[in-house]
């Protein structure tokens, strides 16, 4: 080993106790930021521009492929003034957000609006049931009804604390019991915040025309989006925002990035270190986020292995982007 290697490794060693002696005091104090690059860059013709996330992206789509297209209704072949194509537009794209939510709390949306109530009330609970490798979604209107599930699947442990008020009082026998007898579950119950704003767009879109229940795939086409001399048929609302965005796509270069690494020194300065442009994320670290930054930590990075096998079997399904 030669006297370069002892100073390396001397320095690493200074280096690592500094961070492990400091770094919560540097978060503490709101010292660390992490710098924010963007997500995409595009180029049409010979412009060229940085794009913060997928809102933005898909924002500039919607407004390139709108410029390309009409939309007719096919019942009487009256084409969509243009100002109301935009209105459209910009509703099903909150409606697209709006089923990525659900999404990330486990549920599917088709499924979701498939569940509301004959007045048209959206669910505002979910409860996900992992039975071995397969999962299943329930959906509850108010807590009357989730109460009742709940009794009837005492195994899932939904309300832990009753349950141990239940086992204190004497039934813990008939819970023991009920627990013995069935297959081995969990469950995760998910409140549903986002269920009135939905119900809104719901209404914005019928006074537009659009009917939630063409959400789903109908027999025959309800609009037909007008592309030069290429008509599409459109069977299902979500399918008008998929075309456009589609359309919007042509003729424009998107380069995604996967972080600083992957890019140029030119793109490293642009977007992450010159003054006028670069982002930065504050790192806060508080009495209030510190216990669950701490329980994170120890599931995903602690020595016990079956916490984080579960929250890996719990979430996995749920990831829509995935970069390896």
């Amino acid at each position: 080993m030669t006297d370069a290697d002892v100073d390396g490794s001397h320095i690493r060693t200074l280096l690592l106790t500094f961070f492990y002696n400091q770094m919560p005091q540097l978060l503490r104090r709101g010292h660390i930021f992490i710098a924010q690059p963007p997500l995409y860059q595009i180029k049409r013709k010979k412009r060229e521009e940085y794009v913060d996330d997928d809102v933005q992206l898909n924002r500039i789509l919607i407004s390139l492929g709108a410029e390309e297209l009409k939309l007719v209704n096919f019942s009487d072949k009256k084409e969509i003034p243009s100002s109301q194509l935009k209105e459209i537009l910009e509703l099903l794209d909150r409606l697209e957000k709006s089923s990525l939510a659900i999404r990330r709390l486990g549920g599917e949306f088709e499924a979701y609006l498939s569940a509301r109530s004959t007045e048209g009330v959206l669910p505002i609970y979910l409860v996900v049931i992992r039975t071995g490798n397969e999962e299943s979604v329930e959906y509850f209107h108010n807590e009357a009804e989730l109460r009742d599930f709940t009794t009837r699947n005492i195994d899932l442990n939904l309300f832990e604390s009753e349950s141990s008020d239940a086992d204190e009082n004497g039934g813990g026998e008939k819970i023991s019991k009920a627990v013995k007898n069935a297959r081995r579950r969990r469950a995760r119950l998910v409140e549903i915040h986002e269920s009135k704003g939905i119900e809104r767009l719901i209404a914005e879109l019928a006074k537009k025309g659009l009917k939630i229940e063409h959400y789903a795939d109908s027999k025959t086409p309800l609009y037909q989006l007008v592309d030069g001399e290429t008509t599409h048929d459109i069977l299902a609302i979500p399918r008008i925002l998929e075309i456009v965005k589609e359309v919007g796509r042509r003729g424009v270069q998107i380069k995604r990035f996967k972080g600083l690494g992957e890019m140029n020194a030119k793109e490293l300065y642009e977007t992450a270190m010159n003054p006028e442009r670069r982002r930065f994320l504050k790192v806060e670290l508080n009495d209030d986020n510190s216990l669950e930054a701490g329980r994170m930590f120890d599931i995903l990075m602690g020595d016990v292995v079956e916490p984080r096998r579960i929250f890996i079997e719990d979430n996995a399904l749920n990831v829509r982007n995935l970069d390896v």
